[in-house]
């Protein structure tokens, strides 16, 4: 399987603290715990580590989203790579911590239905930048699934992605992201997915920031992690070095 990790070195906790180098990290978990041959591919800045390296100028200003052009100009460098097949997109701050397969990685997680676009907003996180782009892409897939008698879910989950490349060139072949980012694995399940499973609280450990007494050892026995620059502690690296070296 492929695994693609869109890389930005400027705002990394690596490159403010020099403690962690979390991306290393992301990779080591998925060679760790991932059932199969892992090729491992970095998209963006260098990353100085033993994977396929893709360059790519990073876009920091943009008219509508700057974070959805910059994503969507990785992918569309991706998209035209002859050696990347269908792909698991991660992040560098995803982590996956116990073993998985194809199958458990090709499963489509959903936060909630979407039922409502104007109710959903008001509970949704983010930036008002990519809320408007989430907004513009969710209310796209609902045109897309409803007339089909399928349901739409949030899937904005921060978790790795099973993407097609034939469906993601369709997608950077037909939409005018440059002036309209809207988020590609929104779009991209909404043509593809057919059953969806809501996220349960052992699934996926969110470590937005510390918490004095947190059980470390009980989130990263969940499958999956978020790990944010405030919940990086000495304890936690320890761990994980433990856990996926």
């Amino acid at each position: 399987m492929d695994f693609v990790w869109p890389y930005i070195y400027g705002p990394s906790f690596w490159r403010k603290s020099g403690m962690f180098y979390e991306l290393e990290y992301s990779i080591k978990s998925v060679r760790k715990n991932y059932k199969g041959d892992a090729r491992c591919f970095v998209v963006g800045d260098d990353p100085g580590l033993d994977v396929a390296y893709i360059p790519a100028q990073r876009i920091e200003t943009h008219k509508n989203n700057p974070r959805e052009a910059d994503v969507n100009n990785k992918l569309s460098l991706v998209a035209n790579s002859d050696e990347i097949g269908d792909f698991v997109l991660m992040c560098d701050d995803l982590f996956i911590n116990q073993p998985v397969d194809d199958d458990e990685l090709r499963k489509a997680y959903g936060r909630d239905e979407v039922v409502n676009i104007f109710d959903y907003m008001k509970k949704r996180r983010g930036s008002m930048d990519y809320k408007r782009s989430w907004r513009a892409t969710y209310e796209f897939a609902m045109t897309i699934r409803y007339p089909k008698g399928q349901k739409t879910y949030d899937w904005e989950c921060h978790l790795p992605r099973y993407i097609m490349m034939d469906r993601l060139k369709y997608i950077l072949k037909t939409f005018d992201l440059k002036n309209n980012p809207k988020i590609v694995t929104g779009l991209h399940d909404a043509y593809e997915v057919e059953e969806t499973e809501l996220i349960t609280p052992d699934l996926q450990a969110d470590l937005w920031t510390h918490r004095p007494g947190m059980d470390f050892d009980a989130e990263l026995k969940k499958r999956y992690m978020n790990l944010y620059d405030d919940a990086i502690m000495p304890e936690l690296i320890e761990k994980m070095k433990i856990l996926y070296d």
